[in-house]
């Protein structure tokens, strides 16, 4: 006898039903995209932490609060890791930016420079490869133009720094290595 999932048991739906009412709706399917993210993304940091890249790495699913945060090997510091989707557009970009503002504040809507180190972004939409992700350090990203304390919402994924090296890595373990390396 097959075992039902628990979603099947909550909703009284079989699991090709509930998956294709994640397919027929647009925001039931972007919220899915944002867990398939995490979930590569989880994927990629047990890698690293089998290999001894990092020690360790929390995940996160609570408002406010970046989605991961890693323990390097040998340092006291936490790094934290903010995971977004490639926008879905001609253009090769990630916004980043909150769901919503909040009352009394318009900026409430941007990430403080301040909220994480490193920015994932999952190339998935774009290359239809969910395991594919370029990573940037926030302080090699655009501050936005109104309040400098924030970040800018949109991200070229082919920006470069004033050397004119891009910022964008393909691999979480070189950016480690290369932003944060052993003592």
């Amino acid at each position: 006898m097959e075992t039902k999932h628990p979603l099947e048991i909550e909703y009284g739906l079989t699991a090709h039903e509930l998956l294709d009412a994640l397919q027929a709706r647009f925001r039931a399917r972007v919220t899915l995209e944002g867990a398939v993210a995490e979930v590569q993304l989880a994927a990629q940091l047990s890698k690293l932490q089998y290999d001894g890249t990092i020690g360790r790495y929390e995940a996160h699913d609570e408002d406010g609060k970046h989605d991961f945060t890693i323990f390097l090997p040998k340092q006291d510091r936490q790094v934290r890791i903010e995971c977004k989707n490639v926008r879905n557009s001609s253009r090769l970009q990630v916004e980043v930016q909150k769901t919503r503002t909040s009352k009394g504040d318009p900026s409430s809507r941007y990430y403080a420079a301040s909220q994480f180190d490193i920015l994932a972004v999952c190339m998935g939409k774009k290359t239809r490869n969910w395991k594919q992700f370029l990573f940037a350090s926030i302080s090699d990203l655009k501050r936005h133009a109104e309040y400098p304390e924030k970040l800018a919402v949109m991200h070229p994924l082919t920006q470069t720094n004033s050397i004119e090296s891009t910022i964008w890595f393909d691999s979480l373990g070189t950016l480690i290595a290369e932003k944060y390396p052993r003592p």
